[in-house]
């Protein structure tokens, strides 16, 4: 049972962040238009000739699942969650070849920015925002798509995920908002790994995780003004239960009212709603995640990797298809990388 749910969340992750990609940035009738011959798009495309990689190949993953790969290799290395292998996992993604074409080609401004401090290379372009005691612009879903492993790593134990989502992300993202989504995330999918979890469970581990993440967060990163995410997710999660039976209507609701877009205050609710929407089911979650556009990826890796916790691997319909495909694409031995951290859950 822990390596199923291990395995599908992390193969969630990917199916979500490999379809998910060349939809990004375009809005839901783009998508129709653009890449699903008139409807939603529910299969791998090659990447548009307008995104933000369009010689990537089809199937390959992005910074979202990319990142994840590179740290997961470092906690198992280092047999848990800590800043040094945070640090570890970070630098190996953009320094190791093997992670260079997508740290090159998908690191966002946060996170090398993050990067680059600790690796002592930043240079600010504002001195004064250095001083400033909040940051708007750091408000992204950064480090929510990368500590959901914080659950996966501490299955049952919600206040732990919190503690290592916040060691994971406070390094790229030294803001309290981002921060609350990472715990929200975190918190959630250490209650997904539980066998006898259900989806009200998860919402309340969410909603409890970007409340108490943030009330940490302020005391270690800056603050900002923002909407708030404990307070998002019960209405995003309202939408998807209201079009739970309407795949359109639940799209276009969640666009319309929460967002699906970089700030983690949009991106995370967002995942909430989709996952219940969709009862849990793997791709499903993933099918309704990616087809919102805009920062469909990173929305569709976060509420996949929770759905896949939930449901497990067993569940994903042609699983061992797209496990085969998407290890082979992209380099990554998943089912490898789901045995090692089982093993490393089981010592």
């Amino acid at each position: 049972m822990l390596y199923d749910k291990i395995l599908g969340s992390l193969l969630g992750a990917a199916i979500a962040d490999a379809m998910g990609t060349p939809l990004e940035s375009r809005p839901v009738y783009l998508i129709k238009q653009d890449l699903g011959d008139g409807g939603f798009v529910y299969d791998y495309k090659d990447m548009p000739a307008d995104s933000f990689a369009p010689d990537m190949k089809k199937g390959m993953v992005s910074d979202d699942f990319s990142v994840v790969f590179a740290s997961l290799e470092a906690f198992v290395k280092h047999k848990g969650i800590s800043r040094e292998a945070s640090i570890e996992g970070l630098l190996n993604w953009v320094h190791d070849d093997r992670y260079k074409l997508y740290s090159s080609t998908y690191m966002g401004p946060t996170t090398k920015e993050g990067i680059q401090k600790l690796e002592g290379t930043y240079v600010a372009e504002n001195e004064y925002r250095e001083e400033m005691e909040c940051d708007q612009k750091t408000i992204t879903n950064g480090a929510a798509m990368k500590t959901w492993v914080a659950g996966l790593l501490n299955p049952g134990n919600v206040e732990k995920a919190i503690e290592d989502a916040l060691t994971m992300g406070v390094l790229t993202h030294n803001n309290a908002i981002a921060l609350s989504g990472g715990c929200s995330v975190a918190a959630a999918t250490a209650v997904a790994m539980k066998e006898d979890a259900t989806l009200d469970e998860i919402v309340e581990a969410g909603i409890y995780g970007a409340r108490v993440g943030y009330e940490k967060a302020v005391k270690i990163a800056k603050d900002a003004a923002g909407a708030s995410i404990a307070k998002r997710i019960p209405l995003a999660v309202k939408i998807g239960l209201r079009y739970s039976n309407d795949f359109e209507g639940c799209i276009t609701e969640m666009t319309d009212v929460i967002g699906t877009g970089l700030f983690a205050n949009e991106a995370v609710p967002s995942a909430f709603g989709f996952m219940v929407s969709a009862s849990g089911d793997v791709m499903e979650t993933v099918y309704r995640s990616i087809n919102a556009g805009n920062d469909c990826d990173t929305t569709g890796v976060i509420a996949a990797s929770m759905a896949g916790a939930f449901s497990g691997f067993s569940s994903i319909k042609d699983g061992e298809k797209h496990l085969k495909y998407l290890s082979e694409v992209n380099g990554m031995d998943i089912e490898k990388m789901a045995k090692d951290i089982t093993e490393l859950l089981n010592q």
